[in-house]
């Protein structure tokens, strides 16, 4: 007979084995105990378990939030300065095309094409 043939039998035997001991009732306060202490050592490996996984993820999620908050930031800043810069150049434009109206004939230095406008 080949090991894995044994080792099978062997198997069902201890399978057969528990099975008959499990419905005795004295395995019945054996089993509350068996339970009780799994669920014990599940517990404080769960505990255990989140304790690391909160101290490991919170720190990364924490920095990348940060880097997230800087770098929102900066393209708030560009944002504003390309606006700051949009209205200087529609300003300029206004004042340009009323100063033609006012005093025509004069060479103000007006810009006579509109603002152009910005890409993001």
């Amino acid at each position: 007979m080949s090991k894995k043939l044994i080792f099978y039998i062997v198997l069902i035997i201890v399978i057969l084995v528990a099975i008959f001991f499990s419905q005795q009732a004295y395995s019945g306060v054996f089993g509350k105990k068996l339970i009780s202490a799994a669920t014990n050592q599940a517990s404080a490996l769960m505990a255990k378990g989140s304790n690391s996984a909160i101290t490991g993820i919170y720190s990364k999620i924490s920095e990348e939030v940060k880097n997230g908050g800087e770098t929102i930031q900066n393209v708030i800043n560009e944002s504003k300065q390309k606006i700051s810069d949009a209205e200087k150049n529609i300003s300029n434009y206004i004042s340009g095309i009323s100063d033609s109206i006012l005093h025509p004939g004069e060479n103000n230095n007006c810009p006579t094409t509109p603002p152009t406008q910005t890409s993001n």
